[in-house]
């Protein structure tokens, strides 16, 4: 993508919005309303799914929410966006929006679906600014670590919450028509079952995670953060399967701008 610097190796990929460049901004214009409702719901061509509707929904939710609330909402969004452009072999399967309310999502982040081995990711972004006296760097290892522990605690949670969210999730964003959604379904219902017999284990799933970090750029996160972060989990065997994704971008202002203009507010 223009703007965007990316570079993907065995189990990790750093992105660094450079620029809020026009075609940023046009992918977000263009996918905000499967983003947001699922890819089911966006495809129905109703009023209250299209992109007009949809962007004064964001800002009216993004709005009203506190400053951490805020960089956690655009460091999601940011997350679907360059996963629906930079990695094919994936699919979103569950949508932005919290179906039952206004208030920030329970359970997983985003649930991803690859057909090639037929799994599914659970997705977990933790998103900031620099922590103090860290640069980067060190705030991106933090980002991912947090992501890795907030993950296994809610994989092995005795919470079946989480996956009756998750399926419901799954159900709304997949359309009827794919040949996955019954394979996700399952999977879901699967690791439901787990937990209602009381044995949950966060070993049991592929985890993709997901460092948002929002400062200068002129200074990158340097690779050897993910290549190590991934090397001490792979020791650790907390997940079945794992993915690090650093995601890097300047202030919040030019999205934060663009999203209220494009509201009209």
């Amino acid at each position: 993508m223009d703007g965007v610097y990316f570079k993907e190796c065995d189990g990790y990929a750093l992105c660094c919005v450079e620029n809020f460049s026009d075609e940023l901004r046009e992918s977000i214009k263009e996918n905000l309303s499967r983003i947001c409702h699922g890819a089911q719901q966006a495809s129905r061509g109703r009023e209250m799914y299209k992109y007009n509707i949809t962007i004064k929904t964001f800002w009216e939710r993004y709005n009203s929410k506190a400053a951490l609330t805020k960089k956690g909402m655009l460091g999601e969004l940011l997350s679907h966006v360059i996963l629906l452009n930079l990695f094919p072999r994936f699919e979103v399967v569950s949508p932005f929006f919290n179906l039952e309310e206004r208030n920030i999502k329970k359970g997983f982040d985003l649930l991803l679906y690859e057909s090639s081995s037929q799994g599914v990711w659970i997705t977990e972004v933790k998103s900031g600014e620099l922590h103090k006296d860290k640069d980067q760097s060190a705030t991106t290892a933090d980002l991912l670590c947090t992501a890795r522990d907030d993950l296994k605690l809610r994989l092995a949670e005795q919470q079946l919450n989480h996956w009756q969210n998750a399926i419901h999730a799954a159900r709304v964003a997949i359309d009827s028509s794919s040949d996955y959604k019954d394979i996700v379904i399952e999977i879901l219902e699967s690791e439901g079952d787990l937990v209602a017999c009381g044995l949950p284990n966060s070993q049991d799933n592929n985890a993709f995670l997901v460092s948002a970090l929002f400062s200068e750029v002129s200074m990158r996160v340097l690779e050897s953060t993910l290549s190590d972060f991934t090397e001490d989990l792979k020791n650790k065997g907390i997940f079945k399967s794992f993915f690090a994704l650093s995601i890097h971008k300047g202030t919040l202002n030019k999205i934060e701008s663009f999203l209220k203009a494009e509201a009209g507010c």
